[in-house]
């Protein structure tokens, strides 16, 4: 395997758009940072700025979307899109502000987030960062529902989804995740929504940022919109959260992802259960390389 090297972007980038539940403005401001920085947040609350790194120990919610938070009531939440564009360009340091509590919602992909680090250039940096291999399958089940993750020496998905909707039944799709790959076959695919269930939420005050700009909506039978970008796109666009939410463990990973409608709570039960097993690895593999200080003669004199 060849050495991974961090990276960072090469200027300053600027990005608007509408937040999805809320409806109004969001502005999204990425700067470069030195190796080592990671991915983090900065809140602007009035005259505050409040600091959110992104990962799995600021996960504080997964219902709808990701959700990363301070421990207290400050929150980011639909992070999960513009990690995919992070990941797939291989972004491990970088600097976020945001000036409201939800990551735009974009045209409902992480195309537009893909297209502007692109546009700002990448930097590679002189540190490297280890992969995350896996030697063993994981899983985390939750009924029906489960995701897998087996060892690969590349990244690769098999993704089942099965609504009750006549488009949506038995969905299945199964695809190497490389850079090229995700950039033109899994990023484009926007986020997807049952008409019945937008009408629920915007009459709650939610969801009022969402339109046929952004989503995918299904009604009863069919499709709002005119036409799809992918004809599976609501399973490629599932993918895409999967790697977003995945994205959240600040390291590239490798293995042969399998899927059956998974959502974001599982993909981060899945993230946590390979970190927890990960780090017990490379800890046990340091305490076994770690050379002593004294030799048991010294030690006894």
């Amino acid at each position: 395997m060849n050495t991974i090297h961090r990276k960072t972007i090469k200027e300053s980038l600027t990005l608007k758009g509408i937040g999805l539940h809320s409806g109004k403005t969001v502005t999204l401001r990425l700067h470069p940072a030195p190796a080592n920085t990671g991915l983090v947040f900065f809140l602007y609350r009035g005259i505050n700025k409040i600091r959110i790194p992104i990962s799995l120990d600021h996960v504080v919610d997964t219902s709808n979307a990701t959700t990363i938070g301070d421990g207290s009531s400050n929150r980011i939440q639909t992070i999960e899109h513009l990690l995919a564009a992070v990941h797939t360009l291989g972004i491990t340091d970088c600097i976020l502000e945001i000036d409201a509590v939800e990551v735009p919602i974009m045209d409902g992909s992480s195309l537009p987030f893909w297209e502007g680090i692109r546009s700002s250039g990448i930097k590679e940096l002189e540190e490297t960062i280890e992969p995350i291999r896996i030697s063993h399958p994981m899983w985390v089940v939750d009924g029906d529902k489960y995701l897998v993750m087996l060892p690969s020496d590349e990244l690769k998905v098999t993704y089942n989804i099965d609504f009750n909707h006549p488009l949506l039944r038995g969905h299945s799709y199964t695809t190497k995740l490389d850079e090229t790959i995700l950039g033109e076959d899994i990023l484009p695919a926007r986020t997807f929504g049952f008409l019945k269930d937008v009408e629920a939420l915007q009459a709650r005050g939610l969801a009022l940022g969402g339109s046929l700009d952004n989503a995918v909506v299904l009604t009863d039978d069919g499709y709002l919109n005119e036409s799809l970008r992918y004809e599976n796109e609501c399973v490629r666009h599932k993918i895409l959260d999967l790697v977003g939410d995945l994205a959240v463990m600040g390291r590239p990973f490798y293995g042969h992802l399998i899927a059956s409608k998974a959502g974001h709570a599982l993909d981060i039960s899945l993230a946590k259960c390979i970190m927890s097993k990960v780090t017990g690895d490379e800890l046990t593999s340091f305490k076994s390389k770690r050379v002593p200080l004294f030799t048991k003669s010294e030690m006894a004199q």
